[in-house]
């Protein structure tokens, strides 16, 4: 990225930097535990867990989870994650604690001090929103909504990412799944 555009969304007196600081200070000791937790049950990691739940569901209740949602959840992810990495690699913006340093920022958990830029726990967060939300109705939207911003705001919380990060970490999310369900219903048709 280039030094004059890196300056004006991640330097010092940036917008980016100022939400950070304000979400990453504003910090109450009966918080940190949810947001750790946030980052567990948010993390790309449990992509095979929720794989295993959603099959659950699915053998119990197809109506519910049709089998082509568990399909497009893992393709939309594959998706997702890949598009991910791969940006984390063009961009390569520094964490907070690399560079505003560990003075400024609150960090809860592991010190990460690269690939910023986007965030893969948004990123997951969304593209699993995205692809079991399709086409249904509120209730089920607006729990998983609900998840990604929870979880996107646990990692500016906990200091490891800027609100930059994980709105491009979610957007990645979003476009992803719903490319892997156009996609899928195209060839559906």
């Amino acid at each position: 990225m280039p030094s004059s555009i890196y300056l004006f969304l991640y330097g010092r007196d940036s917008l980016n930097s100022d939400l950070f600081l304000a979400i990453n200070h504003a910090h109450h000791p009966l918080l940190d535990p949810v947001m750790k937790a946030l980052i567990q049950v948010g993390s790309p990691k449990m992509f095979l867990l929720y794989l295993a739940i959603l099959g659950i569901v699915f053998l119990s209740n197809r109506k519910k989870m049709p089998f082509s949602y568990l399909i497009v959840f893992a393709l939309g992810t594959g998706v997702a994650l890949l598009l991910e990495s791969g940006l984390k690699g063009v961009f390569q913006v520094p964490r907070p604690a690399a560079a505003l340093g560990l003075d400024h920022v609150r960090v809860l958990g592991k010190v990460l001090l690269r690939d910023a830029l986007p965030s893969g726990h948004a990123t997951f967060a969304a593209a699993l929103a995205t692809t079991l939300g399709w086409g249904r109705k509120w209730h089920w939207k607006v729990p998983l909504w609900i998840f990604v911003f929870a979880v996107c705001w646990s990692r500016v919380y906990v200091g490891a990412h800027y609100p930059l990060d994980v709105i491009v970490g979610a957007l990645v999310g979003v476009f992803a799944g719903m490319s892997v369900w156009s996609t899928w219903e195209k060839i559906g048709r």
